[in-house]
C-alpha cells in the first residue's frame, strides 16, 4: 500500500511536468498544436490510471483499517478477559469504554483516512521539490527556505498542545462519568428531590469542561497556525526570487509560469501534512492508552490440563486482601467435599463471595494453595489453565447479567450447541417455563439490554436454568435465591437439589432457611471461619449461627402496630 500511494503521487505529479513543455511550446515561435494535443492526452491517461489505482487504494486502505480495529478489539477482549477482578475493582471503567471504543476508532480512522493521504502528500513534496530544484536550484531553494522554520515552530508548539490535548480528553472522561452517574441515578435523584442539586454538579463539570475545552482548542491549533504561516510564507519568497530573475532576464516565461503554477500544487500538500500531523497527535495519545491496557498484569496462567479424579476442594493456608485494603483471609483453611451441598453463611462483609471468587480464579491469592481432587492426585488450581478449571464451574451470581439478545441465546452461552429440549427441561426445572410458553415469540423473546423486560425474580431463574444447562460438577450460588418470591423459592430448592444430585455444591446466602438442608455449612465472621456443621449441630452449639437464625426468625414474625393477621388494620 505504501508503494502504491507512493505510485499515485508521482502519476499526481506528472501532469505538471507535462504542463510546462506545453506552456515552453505555446510561448515558442512555431507552437505544435499536435504535440500539445499528445501531452494533453498524457495527462488524460494518467488521470483514468489515477481514478483506478484510487478505487484499490480506498478497498483495501479501508480493509486495512477495520482489520486493524478488529484484531484490537479482539486481542484486548481477550486481554480483559484474563485479568484479575481486581483491576475491575479499582478502575474507573469508562476509561476502558473509550479505549475499547473512541481509542480504536482513532486507530482505524489514521488507516482508513489519514494512511494513504499523509504519505501521497510527503510524496507530492518530495517530488516537486526535487523536480523544481533539478530545473532551477535558485527558485528551488526559495521556495523552500520557510520549510525549516515552519518544521522548527511546529515541533516547539506540540509539546504544549499535546498536554493540553491529553489533560482535555481526561476532561472528556470525567464528564462522562457524571453524565452516566446522573443518568444512572435519575430514579433516586427523583424520589429524593434532589434532581435540581445532583444538576448543579453535572452544570459545574459542563461547565469545566467548556472553558478548558476553549483552551485547549486554542493549544491545539497553535502547531498547525504556526507551520501554515511559515509554509505560506515561502510562496512570498518564491515570488520574489521569481520576480526578480525574471526581470533581469535569467528566467523564462514558461519557467515562470511553472514555478508559479507548481508552487500552488506544491504548498497545498504542506498544508494538508499540517492537519495530519496534528490527527497524528491524537492518534499517539489514544495509542498510548491502548498500549497501557496491554500492558496490565494478567491474572497468572497455569498450563496444567489434567481432570480432576474428583471435586473435592480443600483450601490451604489461604491469604488474600483486596487492593489497598487490609487483608480478608489470612492462612485460611477449609475443605468442600465433592458431591455434597456447603454453604456459607456469615454477617455482610464477612468474605463468603470472595471467597467463592477465589475457588473459581477470579482473583489470584496472596498466599497458600486451593486443591482439587483426592489427596492422593490433587491439582494446584493457580496451576492449572484458567479455561480448563472454569469449564468445571457454574456460577449463579447476585446481580447476574443477560445479554441484549434472546432467551434461548441467553440460555445457549453455557452450551451452544444446545437443542430446544434441553431449554426447555433447565426452564422448566428453574420454574420459568410457564413465563416463556406466556410470551408471543416463546424462547425467541428478546431480553432487552441488561434484561430490562425481565424482573428480578425471572431474571434469576434465567442465570439458574443457564447454570444448570451447563452441567459442570461444581455449582456456585451466590445468593441465587435472593430475587425469588417465597412462593417459588420452595419450589427452585426443590428443583437444585434433584438436579444438582451427584456434583459439589458451594451456596452463598443470607437467608439462612435456603440452606437449612445443606450437607455442611459453615459459618464465616470477618474473613474467619467461626464454626461448621449441619443445622442442628450449630443450633446445638448455640453460637453466632443460632445468634442469626433467631434474629431471622423474629424478623419473620414481625407485624406493624395495629396489625392482627399480617395485613395493616384499615380502622
Amino acid at each position: 500500500m505504501v508503494l502504491l500511494t507512493v505510485l499515485d503521487a508521482f502519476l499526481a505529479s506528472v501532469p505538471y511536468a507535462l504542463l510546462f513543455y506545453i506552456l515552453l511550446d505555446m510561448l515558442s515561435g512555431a507552437p505544435d498544436l499536435r504535440w500539445q494535443f499528445t501531452l494533453a492526452a498524457g495527462c488524460l491517461l494518467l488521470m483514468l490510471v489515477r481514478v483506478a489505482l484510487a478505487r484499490v487504494l480506498n478497498f483495501n486502505l479501508s480493509l486495512m483499517g477495520f482489520r486493524a480495529g478488529y484484531q484490537l478489539r479482539k486481542s484486548l477482549g481477550e486481554h480483559l478477559r484474563r485479568l484479575p477482578m481486581g483491576f475491575f475493582y479499582r478502575t474507573d471503567m469508562s476509561s476502558v469504554n473509550n479505549t475499547l471504543l473512541k481509542d480504536i476508532d482513532m486507530s482505524e480512522k489514521i488507516f482508513t483516512h489519514l494512511y494513504a493521504p499523509f504519505i501521497a502528500s510527503v510524496s507530492v513534496v518530495c517530488f516537486f521539490a526535487l523536480g523544481l530544484l533539478f530545473k532551477d536550484w535558485r527558485m528551488g531553494l526559495a521556495m523552500l527556505s520557510t520549510l525549516p522554520l515552519a518544521v522548527a515552530a511546529f515541533l516547539l508548539t506540540r509539546r504544549y498542545a499535546r498536554r493540553w490535548t491529553a489533560q482535555m480528553q481526561a476532561l472528556m472522561f470525567r464528564l462522562n462519568d457524571a453524565l452516566m452517574e446522573y443518568i444512572d441515578g435519575i430514579k433516586e435523584l427523583k424520589a429524593s428531590r434532589m434532581t435540581g442539586q445532583a444538576f448543579g454538579r453535572l452544570d459545574k463539570v459542563l461547565e469545566t469542561t467548556w472553558r478548558q475545552s476553549l483552551t485547549a482548542e486554542k493549544a491545539s491549533a497553535w502547531p498547525v497556525y504556526s507551520f501554515n504561516l511559515l509554509v505560506e510564507c515561502g510562496f512570498i519568497v518564491l515570488l520574489a526570487a521569481v520576480s526578480w530573475a525574471w526581470l533581469g532576464q535569467t528566467l523564462p516565461m514558461a519557467e515562470v509560469l511553472m514555478f508559479l503554477i507548481a508552487a500552488v500544487r506544491f504548498f497545498r500538500p504542506l498544508l494538508n501534512i499540517s492537519m495530519f500531523l496534528a490527527e497524528l497527535n491524537y492518534f499517539g495519545l489514544a495509542a498510548g492508552r491502548i498500549a497501557k491496557v496491554f500492558d496490565l498484569p494478567v491474572l497468572p496462567q497455569g498450563n496444567e490440563m489434567r481432570d480432576p479424579d474428583r471435586l473435592r476442594i480443600r483450601l490451604e493456608n489461604v491469604s488474600f486482601a483486596y487492593p489497598e485494603k487490609p487483608a480478608l483471609f489470612e492462612r485460611l483453611n477449609l475443605t468442600i467435599e465433592a458431591q455434597q451441598v456447603t454453604a456459607l453463611v456469615g454477617p455482610s462483609g464477612s468474605g463468603k463471595s470472595t471467597l467463592a471468587s477465589l475457588i473459581a480464579r477470579f482473583w489470584a491469592l496472596e498466599g497458600g494453595t486451593i486443591w482439587v481432587g483426592s489427596d492422593s492426585q490433587r491439582i494446584d488450581t493457580a496451576k492449572m489453565d484458567a479455561s480448563h478449571w472454569q469449564s468445571y464451574i457454574s456460577v449463579v451470581f447476585q446481580q447476574s447479567y443477560v445479554l441484549n439478545d434472546t432467551i434461548a441465546n441467553n440460555l445457549r452461552v453455557a452450551q451452544p450447541d444446545a437443542d430446544s429440549q434441553a431449554l426447555r427441561r433447565v426452564c422448566e426445572a428453574a420454574r420459568l417455563l410457564p413465563l416463556i410458553d406466556s410470551l408471543p415469540d416463546g424462547m425467541d423473546t428478546l431480553v432487552g439490554a441488561g434484561g430490562v423486560h425481565l424482573s428480578g425474580g425471572e431474571l434469576q431463574r434465567l442465570s439458574i436454568a443457564r447454570a444448570l444447562l451447563k452441567d459442570a460438577p461444581l455449582i456456585i450460588l451466590d445468593e441465587a435465591s435472593a430475587s425469588l418470591d417465597p412462593e417459588n423459592e420452595r419450589d427452585i430448592q426443590l428443583a437444585m437439589q434433584s438436579l444438582t444430585a451427584g456434583k459439589t455444591v458451594l451456596v452463598i446466602a443470607h437467608k439462612l432457611s435456603s440452606v437449612r438442608y445443606a450437607d455442611r455449612i459453615v459459618v464465616m465472621d470477618n474473613g474467619r471461619i467461626v464454626e461448621q456443621g449441619d443445622h442442628q449441630q450449630l443450633m446445638a452449639a448455640d453460637g453466632l449461627y443460632a445468634e442469626m437464625w433467631g434474629l431471622q426468625q423474629q424478623a419473620m414474625s414481625w407485624r406493624p402496630v395495629g396489625c392482627k393477621t399480617g395485613v395493616m388494620d384499615r380502622g
